[in-house]
């Protein structure tokens, strides 16, 4: 039989909700997630706040409807680590063996005492017959692990349901990103059988996580964005769409009947008075941050007044560098900024583009030609083993020496890297070309780290605070006029004393 929201809707209402304890009345985004489960799409990814019974809706709901309607046959249940993934297998088990609602109306199978009894049952695996000799059979499996070898009488799964796939802690991770994104695509999809679905549910941790490069993207101008909801049902091979838990003055909630305006304002006052708001704007709004609780914060980008651009500065350079160029790689990042005789930092360039070698020697050499900086930063492991001895020999052949400055870490991460910079920041103490065409790319990244896709520039600015905290101040206005002085002293063929450089007199 072909499953509808309304089968589900039905299943849930008079068989399931009588052993899941505290029922409320369903929410309409429960059926709007049976709609786009039960449809047509082979990928439907779905992200919705914490609290939300995404697992009953999604997981119990719409996944035992499937099997026990005959739509679906083999089960593929994915969580973040296989104990998870078993914890929702064990909840699905209960009501197989104890739903006696359920039992009778599916005839599954008992055995001479009335038990239901399954064909396999392990933690992970479970095969269940019905009084007809037909079966179905769920597997749980953890975050990449290994899925080849999944054939139960002749077929691979032909439903595969990922709940809550990613946790907090690998997310914050990038070379854990890459690999489990490389094993969902390289890995688990490959598994599904040719008319097999998948169906995706979870909360949104980090900028850069897969569920979140499924979402739509609120800037397209096929995306439509409401007050609960943001969905593009136009993109991609994935039907998507991305749920917070009320709008902007709470006068709209995603499930009135179960989480109140109140609650809401009492949580988030809450979770403001413990110092993470960040929290509430994940958990609640789906959005892994929070303006209040940012690492850096709109309110610390100074803008460049027309009175700084005629300032004496002593530039310097700090450069991340990222040799690959494939779509995957980080952007290579040169940021030029300049110092003022007050310690003031003015930000007045940045280059971000994905660079072979000789194109970033080519930079290198030609922002030493234009600005002079006082000292050129890059991380020593990128001079020691990628350009440095290709810098060198063009160095010599271009007639164009830097006072290049490797860069250590020190056994930091980024978010230690960050700290000098992001304090003279809040302090003011750095200031924007605000009109420049590559300015609101920098603030973005910034404002959204550390859970941005890429940290390129953020990198960047990390290594000039750092590399500043030992700066050479530029020179005074009055140091500046004495300076001039004496270069017209000396061009006019006197020195310091008044004397004449020829005569003598």
């Amino acid at each position: 039989m072909k499953v509808t929201k309304e089968i589900v809707y039905g299943l849930m209402g008079s068989v399931l909700s009588s052993n899941l304890g505290d029922a409320v009345a369903t929410p309409v985004c429960h059926l709007e997630w049976w709609d786009l489960c039960c449809g047509p799409d082979k990928y439907v990814a779905i992200s919705a706040p914490r609290g939300h019974a995404k697992s009953t809706a999604v997981t119990m709901g719409y996944g035992l409807a499937t099997l026990l309607f005959r739509e679906r046959k083999f089960m593929l249940l994915v969580s973040d680590t296989e104990s998870q993934s078993s914890l929702f297998l064990g909840a699905i088990k209960q009501q197989l063996t104890e739903n006696e609602d359920l039992i009778n109306m599916f005839g599954i199978k008992r055995d001479e005492k009335g038990v239901v009894k399954f064909v396999k049952e392990t933690e992970t695996d479970i095969i269940v017959e019905f009084e007809n000799g037909d079966k179905f059979r769920i597997i749980a499996k953890g975050g990449e692990q290994k899925m080849r070898g999944l054939i139960w009488n002749g077929s691979r799964p032909d439903i595969v349901i990922c709940d809550d796939m990613e946790n907090d802690e690998a997310v914050m991770n990038s070379d854990r990103r890459k690999k489990f994104r490389r094993w969902f695509f390289g890995a688990l999809l490959p598994c599904l059988s040719d008319n097999g679905i998948v169906r995706m549910v979870g909360t949104i941790l980090h900028m850069d996580s897969l569920l979140e490069s499924l979402m739509p993207r609120e800037g397209d101008r096929k995306t439509i964005v409401e007050d609960l909801k943001m969905y593009n049902l136009g993109r991609g091979m994935w039907k998507s769409v991305k749920y917070r838990g009320h709008n902007h003055d709470f006068s709209k909630i995603l499930w009135p009947e179960k989480k109140t305006a109140q609650w809401f304002m009492d949580y988030r006052n809450e979770c403001i008075r413990l110092g993470m708001p960040d929290v509430y704007s994940q958990e609640i709004l789906n959005i892994p941050l929070d303006e209040a609780s940012a690492y850096f914060k709109k309110v610390d980008f100074v803008p460049i007044t027309e009175e700084d651009k005629r300032l004496k500065l002593n530039y310097y350079i700090t450069a991340d560098l990222a040799i690959a160029q494939n779509n995957q790689a980080d952007y290579s990042v040169f940021l030029v900024a300049g110092v003022d005789e007050n310690k003031r930092i003015h930000v007045v360039q940045v280059i971000r583009e994905r660079l072979d070698g000789q194109e970033i020697v080519d930079t290198i050499l030609a922002l030493q030609r234009i600005h002079s900086p006082e000292a050129f930063g890059v991380e020593d492991m990128q001079v020691s083993k990628s350009i440095g001895p290709f810098l060198r020999e063009e160095m010599f052949k271009t007639n164009t020496f830097i006072n290049l400055i490797p860069l250590k870490h020190g056994g930091k991460d980024k978010i230690a890297r960050g700290r000098s910079i992001q304090a003279r920041m809040r302090a003011k103490g750095v200031k924007f070309d605000k009109e420049a065409d590559w300015y609101q790319t920098l603030e973005d990244e910034c404002v959204r780290f550390p859970r941005d896709r890429h940290d390129d520039q953020v990198d960047c600015l990390a290594y000039l605070g750092m590399m500043l905290d030992k700066l050479i101040e530029a020179p005074t206005q009055e140091e500046q006029n004495e300076d001039e002085y004496q270069e017209a002293l000396h061009e006019h063929g006197y020195d310091q004393r008044g004397r004449s450089a020829v005569t003598g007199y």
